[in-house]
Protein backbone atom coordinates (compact mmCIF):
# COMPACT_ATOMS: atom_id res chain seq x y z
CA UNK A 1 0.00 0.00 0.00
CA UNK A 2 1.08 3.59 0.37
CA UNK A 3 4.16 4.03 2.63
CA UNK A 4 2.87 7.30 4.26
CA UNK A 5 -0.41 5.78 5.28
CA UNK A 6 1.42 2.79 6.70
CA UNK A 7 3.48 5.07 8.98
CA UNK A 8 0.35 6.70 10.38
CA UNK A 9 -1.16 3.40 11.27
CA UNK A 10 1.68 2.54 13.69
CA UNK A 11 1.29 3.74 17.27
CA UNK A 12 3.00 7.08 18.03
CA UNK A 13 4.94 5.70 20.97
CA UNK A 14 6.68 3.23 18.79
CA UNK A 15 8.11 5.97 16.60
CA UNK A 16 11.60 7.14 17.44
CA UNK A 17 12.69 10.79 17.24
CA UNK A 18 15.80 11.51 15.20
CA UNK A 19 19.01 12.43 16.97
CA UNK A 20 19.83 16.11 17.51
CA UNK A 21 22.63 17.53 15.41
CA UNK A 22 25.92 18.35 17.09
CA UNK A 23 26.09 21.91 18.43
CA UNK A 24 26.49 23.99 21.57
CA UNK A 25 25.37 22.61 24.84
CA UNK A 26 22.04 23.78 26.26
CA UNK A 27 23.17 23.38 29.86
CA UNK A 28 24.29 27.02 30.42
CA UNK A 29 21.28 28.76 28.88
CA UNK A 30 19.63 31.32 31.19
CA UNK A 31 16.00 32.44 31.12
CA UNK A 32 14.77 35.94 30.28
CA UNK A 33 16.28 38.78 32.28
CA UNK A 34 13.77 40.94 34.13
CA UNK A 35 14.29 44.68 34.02
CA UNK A 36 14.61 46.46 37.33
CA UNK A 37 11.66 48.70 38.23
CA UNK A 38 8.96 46.71 36.48
CA UNK A 39 7.75 47.01 32.94
CA UNK A 40 7.92 50.12 30.71
CA UNK A 41 4.21 50.02 29.85
CA UNK A 42 3.16 52.55 32.50
CA UNK A 43 5.16 55.53 31.12
CA UNK A 44 4.09 54.70 27.58
CA UNK A 45 0.44 54.50 28.63
CA UNK A 46 0.74 57.79 30.52
CA UNK A 47 2.36 59.52 27.54
CA UNK A 48 -0.33 58.19 25.17
CA UNK A 49 -3.05 59.41 27.55
CA UNK A 50 -1.50 62.90 27.73
CA UNK A 51 -1.27 63.09 23.93
CA UNK A 52 -4.86 61.88 23.58
CA UNK A 53 -6.08 64.50 26.06
CA UNK A 54 -4.19 67.25 24.23
CA UNK A 55 -5.67 66.23 20.87
CA UNK A 56 -9.14 66.07 22.43
CA UNK A 57 -8.70 69.54 23.91
CA UNK A 58 -7.69 71.06 20.58
CA UNK A 59 -10.57 69.34 18.75
CA UNK A 60 -13.00 70.63 21.40
CA UNK A 61 -11.67 74.19 21.06
CA UNK A 62 -11.90 74.03 17.27
CA UNK A 63 -15.49 72.77 17.33
CA UNK A 64 -16.46 75.31 19.96
CA UNK A 65 -15.00 78.20 17.96
CA UNK A 66 -16.96 77.10 14.89
CA UNK A 67 -20.21 76.99 16.87
CA UNK A 68 -19.90 80.58 17.99
CA UNK A 69 -21.95 82.61 15.62
CA UNK A 70 -20.58 85.82 14.30
CA UNK A 71 -22.24 89.00 15.38
CA UNK A 72 -25.48 89.11 13.40
CA UNK A 73 -25.49 91.84 10.80
CA UNK A 74 -28.52 94.04 10.51
CA UNK A 75 -30.40 93.17 7.27
CA UNK A 76 -30.42 96.82 6.25
CA UNK A 77 -26.64 97.13 6.67
CA UNK A 78 -26.04 93.92 4.74
CA UNK A 79 -28.32 95.07 1.91
CA UNK A 80 -26.58 98.44 1.68
CA UNK A 81 -23.20 96.69 1.50
CA UNK A 82 -24.51 94.49 -1.31
CA UNK A 83 -25.71 97.56 -3.20
CA UNK A 84 -22.29 99.15 -2.79
CA UNK A 85 -20.74 95.99 -4.24
CA UNK A 86 -23.22 96.09 -7.13
CA UNK A 87 -21.74 99.39 -8.31
CA UNK A 88 -18.58 97.47 -9.27
CA UNK A 89 -20.47 95.19 -11.71
CA UNK A 90 -19.31 95.75 -15.27
CA UNK A 91 -22.29 94.47 -17.21
CA UNK A 92 -25.90 95.55 -16.80
CA UNK A 93 -27.28 92.05 -16.25
CA UNK A 94 -24.96 91.42 -13.29
CA UNK A 95 -25.75 94.88 -11.90
CA UNK A 96 -29.51 94.27 -12.03
CA UNK A 97 -29.09 90.80 -10.56
CA UNK A 98 -27.09 92.14 -7.59
CA UNK A 99 -29.50 95.04 -6.94
CA UNK A 100 -32.61 92.86 -7.08
CA UNK A 101 -30.87 90.20 -5.00
CA UNK A 102 -29.96 92.71 -2.29
CA UNK A 103 -33.59 93.86 -2.06
CA UNK A 104 -34.88 90.27 -2.07
CA UNK A 105 -32.49 89.17 0.71
CA UNK A 106 -33.45 92.23 2.74
CA UNK A 107 -37.15 91.43 2.33
CA UNK A 108 -36.50 87.79 3.21
CA UNK A 109 -34.68 88.75 6.42
CA UNK A 110 -36.96 91.63 7.41
CA UNK A 111 -40.35 90.06 6.67
CA UNK A 112 -39.48 86.36 7.02
CA UNK A 113 -40.52 85.51 3.46
CA UNK A 114 -38.88 83.04 1.05
CA UNK A 115 -38.12 85.93 -1.31
CA UNK A 116 -35.26 84.23 -3.16
CA UNK A 117 -37.41 81.27 -4.20
CA UNK A 118 -40.38 83.31 -5.42
CA UNK A 119 -40.98 85.13 -8.66
CA UNK A 120 -41.32 88.90 -8.54
CA UNK A 121 -45.11 88.65 -8.84
CA UNK A 122 -45.36 86.08 -6.04
CA UNK A 123 -43.13 88.17 -3.78
CA UNK A 124 -45.18 91.33 -4.33
CA UNK A 125 -48.42 89.41 -3.69
CA UNK A 126 -47.12 88.23 -0.29
CA UNK A 127 -45.90 91.65 0.85
CA UNK A 128 -48.28 93.83 2.81
CA UNK A 129 -46.71 97.27 2.83
CA UNK A 130 -47.76 100.79 3.74
CA UNK A 131 -48.10 103.65 1.31
CA UNK A 132 -46.41 103.91 -2.06
CA UNK A 133 -44.07 100.95 -1.45
CA UNK A 134 -46.88 98.72 -2.78
CA UNK A 135 -46.26 100.06 -6.28
CA UNK A 136 -42.53 100.88 -6.04
CA UNK A 137 -41.32 97.36 -5.27
CA UNK A 138 -43.10 95.71 -8.22
CA UNK A 139 -41.87 98.49 -10.54
CA UNK A 140 -38.30 98.10 -9.26
CA UNK A 141 -38.31 94.30 -9.60
CA UNK A 142 -39.93 94.54 -13.05
CA UNK A 143 -37.22 96.93 -14.20
CA UNK A 144 -34.47 94.63 -12.89
CA UNK A 145 -36.17 91.61 -14.50
CA UNK A 146 -36.24 93.48 -17.81
CA UNK A 147 -32.50 93.98 -17.65
CA UNK A 148 -31.82 90.41 -16.48
CA UNK A 149 -34.11 88.51 -18.81
CA UNK A 150 -34.90 90.83 -21.75
CA UNK A 151 -31.31 92.07 -21.91
CA UNK A 152 -32.27 95.73 -21.75
CA UNK A 153 -29.32 98.08 -21.46
CA UNK A 154 -28.81 100.71 -18.79
CA UNK A 155 -27.24 104.12 -19.07
CA UNK A 156 -25.08 105.35 -16.19
CA UNK A 157 -27.97 107.62 -15.18
CA UNK A 158 -30.38 104.65 -15.08
CA UNK A 159 -27.92 102.69 -12.94
CA UNK A 160 -27.84 105.53 -10.43
CA UNK A 161 -31.66 105.65 -10.45
CA UNK A 162 -31.88 101.91 -9.76
CA UNK A 163 -29.36 102.17 -6.91
CA UNK A 164 -31.17 105.15 -5.38
CA UNK A 165 -34.53 103.40 -5.66
CA UNK A 166 -33.14 100.26 -4.02
CA UNK A 167 -31.60 102.29 -1.19
CA UNK A 168 -34.86 104.19 -0.66
CA UNK A 169 -36.86 100.96 -0.59
CA UNK A 170 -34.49 99.31 1.87
CA UNK A 171 -34.43 102.27 4.26
CA UNK A 172 -38.14 103.02 4.01
CA UNK A 173 -39.99 99.68 4.00
CA UNK A 174 -42.71 99.53 6.61
CA UNK A 175 -45.07 96.69 7.36
CA UNK A 176 -48.78 97.36 7.06
CA UNK A 177 -50.47 96.78 10.40
CA UNK A 178 -53.26 94.26 10.24
CA UNK A 179 -56.23 95.08 12.46
CA UNK A 180 -56.61 92.87 15.51
CA UNK A 181 -59.46 90.41 15.07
Amino acid sequence: MFPLIANFQRPLLAMQLPELPAGPSLENVRGPIEAAGGSGIAPITLAALVVLLMVGFFVWRYLRSRQRSATPIDPQTAAMAELDAATQAADDERFALLCAGALRRFIAARFDLPASSQTSAELCAHLRLKGEDNSRIPAFLERCDGVKFARQTLTPHQRIEILDTARDLITGLKVKETPAA
